[in-house]
């Protein structure tokens, strides 16, 4: 068998190898097209395979991101049914102490002749001013914020004796709350907590500032509010609720 350059004669027969490698005249290989167009394809799914692991990890990435987000709503749900209940509950307690206000009024009250008792009920509302606190109440509980505020410091200009002044200044914290504007509430409930000491609405009163002092991010002020609530009147519905706000901060790493 004799060979040149690239070809042998083998029995009688001329043959070429396989354009995998062949030698050429300089020595340079020549590459096959079909073995080239494979490794192509070998790339090709190596890029493809790694384009889907980056997709599959921002499908994961999206997927941790919506159950995030599906936590939050569900906290933000919680805490507006909490407010909403806790809102309640300061009405209820309003009307409770009204009805028995009323009832102890009309024990105290001296007999006078049938002729004179409208007379003398119009007076005790005038003197009072439990109409136009009333009034301011009403609107409050309407949701006309604005023109609760302006009617409580009316009210607590014209009747800086009235008994409803602890409960007026109380109401007019609630609604700059609900406007969200948290600083001036946040001064009003303390205006209160200050110059009416023994009222009823202090606990109350001590609760909304830390929400406030939440809503504001100021979180030191906010826990120490609420712990101040649940060492003096452990046993109110305003301690268990600033407990429950404690827990809430806890769960989102507030410090």
């Amino acid at each position: 068998m004799a060979s040149c350059r690239g070809r042998w004669l083998l029995a009688g027969v001329l043959w070429f190898p396989p354009l995998s490698v062949v030698s050429g005249a300089e020595g340079v290989e020549v590459i096959d097209p079909g073995s080239l167009e494979q490794r192509l394809q070998r790339i090709e799914r190596i890029v493809e395979g790694q384009g889907l692991s980056e997709l599959l990890s921002q499908m994961t990435q999206l997927e941790a991101n919506v159950r995030r987000l599906q936590g939050e709503s569900e906290e933000l749900r919680h805490e507006m049914d909490n407010l909403k209940r806790q809102q309640r509950e300061l009405y209820v307690d309003l009307d409770q102490r009204l009805q028995k206000l009323n009832t102890s009024r009309e024990s105290l009250s001296p007999v006078v002749p049938a002729e004179t008792a409208d007379e003398v009920a119009e007076e005790v509302l005038v003197d009072s001013g439990e109409q136009a606190y009333q009034v301011a109440l009403g609107l409050l509980k309407e949701g006309h914020y604005e023109e609760a505020i302006a009617a409580f410091d009316q009210f607590l200009q014209q009747y800086p004796d009235s008994r409803y002044r602890p409960n007026a200044q109380y109401w007019l914290g609630e609604a700059r709350y609900m406007l969200g504007d948290f600083n001036d509430a946040v001064g009003t409930f303390q205006a209160l907590v200050e110059q009416y000491p023994e009222s009823a609405k202090v606990p109350d009163a001590m609760l909304k500032q830390g929400l406030a002092y939440y809503e504001l991010a100021q979180w030191e002020q906010a826990k120490a509010q609420f712990q101040a609530v649940m060492t003096r009147y452990p046993a109110s519905t305003a301690s268990r609720l600033a407990e429950e706000r404690l827990e809430k901060m806890k769960r989102e790493d507030h410090p």
